[in-house]
């Protein structure tokens, strides 16, 4: 432990915790958006505060946990089979099933964002009276699933557990106090969301050679952050040299009504 915290403080281990918690804090925005609507349907301002609280509580603990099986999981250097002279360790299958997942889920979803259904009509041909339990059981289910790409976006970006853990504490507790402007924001400037995604196809092509040990297309995570934040500074930029009357291209994403914005 008292190594990796002096390796947290240093260029590295900061800029990598800065690259993660963002890529984090821009993955969950749809999470958020989720837990917001379906927070929706409690009926009294109590039962909405509770269910929040308990979103956020929930939420760290699942990341939690799922970094510290996966860590520990990851640890693991014993050979389990030989494929070409080559020793296949857990490791291995994970790193390259997570970038296999990341690499279809995030297509899916960039397909989704441009072309897909409309979430919100999806969203409202589900909405009934629900018990408090019942909405607080739907909140976790819908917490755990997005949570998954956030934690191998995580492994794939940070090789310090501690790294991992502070940028998911961080990010959670950034969604739940600054959900709204951050999802405004967001929707205002849809690239942002775009690179994430771009980025999250970056990522697990970094996990899939990583676990197949390719060593003359090694790819060091300096030159994975570099190219993000290269990325991002050029759409900064961007956004302030471009007119503002051009109106951007509107994903499909879902939305928060106006009622619903005391919901966290």
């Amino acid at each position: 432990m008292e190594q990796q915290l002096q390796q947290l403080f240093t260029t590295n281990g900061l800029s990598g915790l800065l690259a993660l918690t963002l890529m984090e804090i821009m993955l969950g925005i749809d999470n958020v958006i989720f837990v917001s609507i379906i927070l929706g349907k409690l009926k009294t301002d109590d039962e909405k505060k509770r269910a929040s609280t308990t979103w956020m509580i929930a939420g760290i603990i699942i990341r939690i946990i799922l970094l510290y099986v996966l860590g520990s999981l990851l640890n693991g250097e014993k050979e389990l089979f030989p494929i070409w002279g080559h020793p296949v360790t857990l490791k291995d299958i994970i790193m390259v099933a997570g970038g296999l997942f990341l690499m279809v889920n995030t297509t899916l979803e960039i397909h989704n964002k441009l072309e897909g259904e409309d979430p919100n009509e999806t969203i409202q041909k589900k909405k009934s009276g629900i018990g408090f339990g019942a909405i607080v059981r739907q909140i976790i289910l819908v917490d755990f699933i997005f949570s998954v790409d956030g934690i191998i976006t995580s492994i794939g970006m940070s090789e310090l557990q501690l790294v991992r853990y502070a940028a998911v504490i961080i990010s959670m507790i950034v969604m739940f106090l600054f959900a709204r402007k951050i999802s405004k924001f967001i929707n205002q400037h849809p690239t942002f969301k775009m690179l994430a995604l771009s980025f999250l196809l970056l990522i697990a092509f970094t996990l899939i050679v990583d676990g197949v040990h390719v060593e003359k297309f090694e790819i060091p995570h300096g030159y994975v952050y570099f190219a993000m934040a290269f990325s991002l500074g050029v759409e900064i930029l961007n956004l302030q040299l471009r007119k503002r009357s051009k109106k951007p291209v509107e994903l499909r994403t879902p939305t928060i009504d106006k009622e619903e914005d005391n919901n966290l």
